[in-house]
Protein backbone atom coordinates (compact mmCIF):
# COMPACT_ATOMS: atom_id res chain seq x y z
CA UNK A 1 0.00 0.00 0.00
CA UNK A 2 1.42 3.34 -1.04
CA UNK A 3 1.79 6.02 1.69
CA UNK A 4 0.86 9.46 0.66
CA UNK A 5 4.08 11.60 0.67
CA UNK A 6 2.09 14.51 2.06
CA UNK A 7 1.05 12.44 5.07
CA UNK A 8 4.67 11.53 5.71
CA UNK A 9 5.60 15.25 5.70
CA UNK A 10 2.82 16.05 8.20
CA UNK A 11 4.05 13.30 10.55
CA UNK A 12 7.63 14.59 10.33
CA UNK A 13 6.43 18.11 11.00
CA UNK A 14 4.70 16.92 14.18
CA UNK A 15 7.90 15.18 15.26
CA UNK A 16 9.91 18.34 14.66
CA UNK A 17 7.42 20.39 16.65
CA UNK A 18 7.50 17.82 19.47
CA UNK A 19 11.30 17.93 19.54
CA UNK A 20 11.32 21.72 19.56
CA UNK A 21 8.87 21.88 22.45
CA UNK A 22 10.97 19.37 24.40
CA UNK A 23 14.07 21.46 23.86
CA UNK A 24 12.28 24.62 24.97
CA UNK A 25 11.01 22.82 28.05
CA UNK A 26 14.52 21.58 28.85
CA UNK A 27 15.96 25.08 28.45
CA UNK A 28 13.27 26.55 30.74
CA UNK A 29 13.83 23.82 33.35
CA UNK A 30 17.60 24.33 33.21
CA UNK A 31 17.10 28.07 33.61
CA UNK A 32 14.88 27.56 36.64
CA UNK A 33 17.47 25.25 38.22
CA UNK A 34 20.30 27.69 37.53
CA UNK A 35 18.32 30.59 39.01
CA UNK A 36 17.50 28.48 42.08
CA UNK A 37 21.14 27.42 42.54
CA UNK A 38 22.34 31.01 42.07
CA UNK A 39 19.75 32.28 44.56
CA UNK A 40 20.76 29.70 47.17
CA UNK A 41 24.49 30.43 46.73
CA UNK A 42 24.01 34.19 46.71
CA UNK A 43 21.73 34.15 49.76
CA UNK A 44 24.05 31.81 51.64
CA UNK A 45 27.05 34.07 51.01
CA UNK A 46 25.05 37.21 51.75
CA UNK A 47 23.92 35.72 55.07
CA UNK A 48 27.47 34.66 55.95
CA UNK A 49 28.82 38.13 55.21
CA UNK A 50 26.13 39.69 57.39
CA UNK A 51 27.00 37.33 60.25
CA UNK A 52 30.78 37.85 60.11
CA UNK A 53 30.14 41.59 59.92
CA UNK A 54 28.19 41.34 63.18
CA UNK A 55 30.94 39.24 64.77
CA UNK A 56 33.55 41.84 63.84
CA UNK A 57 31.43 44.79 64.98
CA UNK A 58 30.57 43.15 68.30
CA UNK A 59 34.21 42.56 69.17
CA UNK A 60 35.28 46.05 68.05
CA UNK A 61 32.45 47.51 70.15
CA UNK A 62 33.77 45.63 73.19
CA UNK A 63 37.26 46.99 72.55
CA UNK A 64 36.09 50.56 72.01
CA UNK A 65 33.83 50.30 75.07
CA UNK A 66 36.78 49.27 77.19
CA UNK A 67 38.73 52.27 75.91
CA UNK A 68 36.14 54.63 77.43
CA UNK A 69 36.77 53.34 80.97
CA UNK A 70 38.33 55.83 83.37
CA UNK A 71 40.00 53.12 85.44
CA UNK A 72 41.88 49.88 84.87
CA UNK A 73 39.48 47.13 83.89
CA UNK A 74 39.30 43.74 82.21
CA UNK A 75 36.46 42.03 80.38
CA UNK A 76 36.02 38.53 78.95
CA UNK A 77 34.48 37.94 75.57
CA UNK A 78 33.55 34.75 73.70
CA UNK A 79 33.07 34.53 69.96
CA UNK A 80 29.66 33.09 68.94
CA UNK A 81 29.26 29.55 67.62
CA UNK A 82 28.08 29.40 64.02
CA UNK A 83 27.02 26.61 61.68
CA UNK A 84 29.96 27.53 59.44
CA UNK A 85 33.66 27.87 60.08
CA UNK A 86 35.30 31.28 60.31
CA UNK A 87 38.54 32.77 61.59
CA UNK A 88 39.23 36.13 63.14
CA UNK A 89 42.57 37.93 63.28
CA UNK A 90 43.64 41.07 65.11
CA UNK A 91 46.38 43.59 64.46
CA UNK A 92 47.16 46.84 66.25
CA UNK A 93 44.82 48.74 63.91
CA UNK A 94 42.15 46.37 62.68
CA UNK A 95 40.06 43.21 63.03
CA UNK A 96 39.47 40.92 60.05
CA UNK A 97 36.96 38.06 59.91
CA UNK A 98 37.06 35.50 57.09
CA UNK A 99 34.98 32.52 56.02
CA UNK A 100 34.62 30.32 52.94
CA UNK A 101 31.83 31.15 50.52
CA UNK A 102 29.91 29.19 47.88
CA UNK A 103 29.58 31.86 45.23
CA UNK A 104 32.74 33.68 46.33
CA UNK A 105 35.86 31.75 47.25
CA UNK A 106 36.47 33.86 50.37
CA UNK A 107 34.20 36.23 52.29
CA UNK A 108 36.19 38.85 54.18
CA UNK A 109 35.06 41.67 56.44
CA UNK A 110 37.62 44.16 57.86
CA UNK A 111 37.02 46.69 60.65
CA UNK A 112 39.56 49.36 61.48
CA UNK A 113 39.81 50.26 65.15
CA UNK A 114 39.58 53.80 66.48
CA UNK A 115 42.21 53.11 69.13
CA UNK A 116 45.47 51.20 68.71
CA UNK A 117 45.64 47.99 70.70
CA UNK A 118 48.38 45.57 71.72
CA UNK A 119 47.55 41.96 70.89
CA UNK A 120 49.55 39.34 72.77
CA UNK A 121 53.14 39.10 71.53
CA UNK A 122 55.03 35.88 72.14
CA UNK A 123 58.37 37.64 72.56
CA UNK A 124 57.30 39.99 75.36
CA UNK A 125 58.04 39.51 79.07
CA UNK A 126 54.40 39.99 80.03
CA UNK A 127 50.86 39.19 78.80
CA UNK A 128 48.33 40.49 81.30
CA UNK A 129 48.00 43.95 82.85
CA UNK A 130 49.18 42.63 86.21
CA UNK A 131 52.25 41.12 84.57
CA UNK A 132 52.93 44.41 82.79
CA UNK A 133 53.01 46.33 86.06
CA UNK A 134 55.25 43.64 87.56
CA UNK A 135 57.57 43.95 84.57
CA UNK A 136 57.79 47.72 85.11
CA UNK A 137 58.66 47.12 88.75
CA UNK A 138 61.30 44.51 87.92
CA UNK A 139 62.87 46.83 85.33
CA UNK A 140 62.47 50.33 86.83
CA UNK A 141 61.62 49.59 90.48
CA UNK A 142 58.15 51.13 90.15
CA UNK A 143 54.84 49.43 89.30
CA UNK A 144 53.69 52.43 87.32
CA UNK A 145 50.33 52.51 89.07
CA UNK A 146 48.67 55.38 90.89
CA UNK A 147 50.24 54.60 94.26
CA UNK A 148 53.67 53.81 92.83
CA UNK A 149 54.17 55.98 89.70
CA UNK A 150 57.20 55.80 87.44
CA UNK A 151 59.97 57.96 88.89
CA UNK A 152 60.90 61.15 87.06
CA UNK A 153 64.35 59.83 86.06
CA UNK A 154 62.79 56.82 84.30
CA UNK A 155 59.81 58.46 82.59
CA UNK A 156 61.56 58.92 79.24
CA UNK A 157 62.81 55.30 79.21
CA UNK A 158 59.39 53.84 80.03
CA UNK A 159 57.70 55.95 77.36
CA UNK A 160 60.35 54.87 74.85
CA UNK A 161 59.79 51.23 75.81
CA UNK A 162 56.03 51.53 75.18
CA UNK A 163 56.61 53.37 71.90
CA UNK A 164 58.92 50.55 70.78
CA UNK A 165 56.28 48.02 71.80
CA UNK A 166 53.76 49.58 69.42
CA UNK A 167 56.30 49.92 66.62
CA UNK A 168 57.30 46.28 66.98
CA UNK A 169 53.65 45.17 67.10
CA UNK A 170 52.80 47.21 63.99
CA UNK A 171 55.52 45.46 62.00
CA UNK A 172 54.93 42.01 63.44
CA UNK A 173 51.14 41.88 63.15
CA UNK A 174 51.10 43.52 59.73
CA UNK A 175 52.76 40.36 58.42
CA UNK A 176 51.38 37.82 60.90
CA UNK A 177 48.14 38.93 62.58
CA UNK A 178 47.15 37.48 65.93
CA UNK A 179 44.67 34.69 65.13
CA UNK A 180 41.95 34.15 67.71
CA UNK A 181 41.02 30.67 68.89
CA UNK A 182 37.22 30.68 68.49
CA UNK A 183 36.76 28.26 71.39
CA UNK A 184 38.78 30.20 73.95
CA UNK A 185 37.94 33.35 75.90
CA UNK A 186 39.27 36.69 74.68
CA UNK A 187 40.53 39.01 77.41
CA UNK A 188 40.36 42.75 76.72
CA UNK A 189 42.14 44.85 79.30
CA UNK A 190 42.74 48.54 79.84
CA UNK A 191 45.69 49.55 81.96
CA UNK A 192 47.25 52.87 82.94
CA UNK A 193 50.85 53.89 83.42
CA UNK A 194 51.27 56.74 85.90
CA UNK A 195 54.29 59.08 85.65
CA UNK A 196 55.67 61.24 88.44
CA UNK A 197 56.81 64.23 86.40
CA UNK A 198 57.52 66.65 89.28
CA UNK A 199 59.64 64.17 91.25
CA UNK A 200 57.70 64.24 94.54
CA UNK A 201 57.13 60.45 94.48
CA UNK A 202 53.34 60.77 94.40
CA UNK A 203 50.86 61.08 91.56
CA UNK A 204 49.04 64.37 91.30
CA UNK A 205 46.67 64.70 88.33
CA UNK A 206 47.33 68.46 88.10
CA UNK A 207 51.09 68.13 87.69
CA UNK A 208 51.77 64.55 86.62
CA UNK A 209 50.70 62.37 83.69
CA UNK A 210 49.14 59.03 82.90
CA UNK A 211 48.78 57.05 79.69
CA UNK A 212 46.56 54.08 78.89
CA UNK A 213 47.15 50.87 76.96
CA UNK A 214 44.62 48.42 75.54
CA UNK A 215 45.83 44.84 75.50
CA UNK A 216 44.20 41.69 74.11
CA UNK A 217 45.19 38.12 74.83
CA UNK A 218 43.86 34.59 75.20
Amino acid sequence: MMVDPMLRFIENKKAIMSLTLSQIGLIIATGIILVAVFSICFFNDWQKKAEIKNITYNLSTKIEGMDTRFFENKTTYYLPDKNFGYNLSISTDYIITKTNGIWYNKIIYPKFLIRKILPRQNNTDWITGKEFHSFLNDTWACFGNKTNPIMKKDVANVKKYIENLYNSANKSFALNPFYINNKKAIFIEKIFVYYDLDGDNIFNKDFDEKNSLLIIYQ
